[in-house]
Parts: C-alpha cells; sequence; structure tokens
C-alpha cells in the first residue's frame, strides 16, 4: 500500500472511506495484524525509537490521526489523505459490525470506564457480540501475560481487539500479541476508551479542524502537558518544511 514518510515513519495514504475498505477487505481475506492509529507524538516517538518505528512500519495499517499529519500529507501532493482518528475509526467500526457481524473485545483503561463501555454497547449496539472488556492492572509491558492473553482471545475468537492502554505501550502490546492471534484484527485506540464512555469530552469540531484538539485534551489533563511540547515543536518543523518538498516518494 501507498504511504507518505514523515522522516523514518510511513502512513497510509488514507482517509476514513478507504480505512474501513481496506479493513473488509482484510477480514474478507483473512488479513489479519495490528493497525496504528498514529498522531504527532506517535510520529515524534518512532523517529526517536527504532524499535516503536519498527512496530509503526510493520502495522496492517498506519493511519493518520492529528490534523498536522494531514496537512504535511497534502502539502505533499497527497491530497486524498484526511484525518483517521481513533474516535471516528471506532464508531464507524461498530456500525458497520451490524451488517458485517463482527464481534469486539476490549482491553485496557479503568474498571469504570470498562463498565460503562459495555452499558453503552448494550443500549446502543444491542446486536454486537461483546466477547470481552478487561481492564488490565497498570503495570510495564514486560509483566503483560501475552501468551496468556493469546490463548484467550483466540480461544473467543473476536473479530477486533480494541486496545486502549496508551502510546507507545498499546502498539508494543499488539506488536506482542498479533503474531500469536489466528483470526483477529488488533487496533490502538488511545483514549477513545474514555471519549466512547463519556468519562472525557471530546473538543468541538472546530477545534478539532484547527488542529487544536490536543489543547483541548491538555486542558482536561494538565498533569500530560510535557509529553506534548517536544512532539509539537517537531512536528512544527517537519509541517513547515513540507510546504517546500513536493516530490516526498510513495513507497
Amino acid at each position: 500500500m501507498s504511504k507518505f514518510y514523515i522522516d523514518k515513519i510511513g502512513i497510509d495514504i488514507t482517509n476514513l472511506q478507504d480505512a474501513l475498505e481496506k479493513i473488509i477487505y482484510f477480514i474478507d481475506n483473512k488479513k489479519f495484524g495490528y493497525i496504528c492509529v498514529t498522531n504527532s507524538r506517535t510520529v515524534h516517538l518512532a523517529n526517536h525509537d527504532d524499535d516503536y518505528l519498527k512496530i509503526q512500519n510493520k502495522a496492517l495499517l498506519t493511519v493518520p490521526d492529528g490534523v498536522p499529519l494531514v496537512w504535511i500529507a497534502r502539502n505533499l501532493g497527497y491530497k486524498s489523505v484526511d484525518r483517521v482518528s481513533g474516535p471516528d475509526l471506532f464508531p464507524a467500526v461498530l456500525e458497520l459490525s451490524k451488517s458485517k457481524k463482527y464481534s469486539h473485545y476490549f482491553y485496557g483503561s479503568t474498571p469504570n470506564t470498562i463498565a460503562k463501555i459495555e452499558e453503552k454497547m448494550k443500549r446502543n449496539y444491542p446486536s454486537l457480540e461483546v466477547k470481552g472488556a478487561v481492564s488490565p492492572p497498570f503495570q510495564p509491558i514486560a509483566d503483560f501475560d501475552i501468551d496468556a492473553l493469546a490463548v484467550e482471545i483466540n480461544r473467543l475468537k473476536p473479530t477486533f481487539f480494541w486496545c486502549g492502554l496508551g502510546a507507545p505501550k498499546q502498539e508494543q502490546l499488539m506488536a506482542l500479541l498479533q503474531p500469536k492471534l489466528e483470526s483477529t484484527i488488533c487496533v490502538g485506540v488511545g483514549l477513545v476508551f474514555e471519549y466512547f464512555a463519556g468519562t472525557v469530552s471530546r473538543a468541538p469540531v472546530i477545534i478539532q479542524k484547527l488542529g487544536l484538539e490536543w489543547l483541548h485534551r491538555l486542558l482536561q489533563q494538565p498533569v500530560k502537558m510535557i509529553r506534548f511540547i517536544k512532539p509539537f515543536m517537531w512536528i512544527s518543523v517537519n509541517l513547515f518544511q513540507s510546504f517546500f518538498n513536493k516530490n516526498n516518494p510513495i513507497y
């Protein structure tokens, strides 16, 4: 599949509708893997951590969640690229699941949020099968029992394993788990569980379009501000450089 590059990380040339069509194709053709929903922070992380870069670049799909990534793509001439955010992809797949009979497993967040997700699924998507909903302990990636989790997922056979551990942990877990899975696609969704459960509010649409959703998020979680300073400065430089580079190769 065609990609555009921001330094060393490849981002799929896609948009929400195209991503959904690709996901349907993967499932129909039994091509399973993990999907990275990649924003400015994770692009920065990948370009400064070779192991994390490999995880991102080996994904079944690496979709652009973040307006700056879309702006860079369009500056480079890829006009079909549009944002594929976790909070948009997740409900779109749930809607798709009504006709496709896809099943789901939720993994991450807090027990309270997981309980709210289960309640909302029963209320809003009663026809969809939830194979599992788990809030794992907060722990280093090395402490997760990947083998036991894989056995559980293969026993239940959900179509989608939604991983809401936050980056980079969720991508690290998916990269370890996916090779052991038989018939499941993993998707890393960050704060999507909180948005869906209503424990964190999403920015208004106008703020999203201006590329300032990160600021709205920081106002709700100011303790995380330090994590965004370097990625914000780094992606801003790359955005500026993209104005002058129209010949970025497609791989």
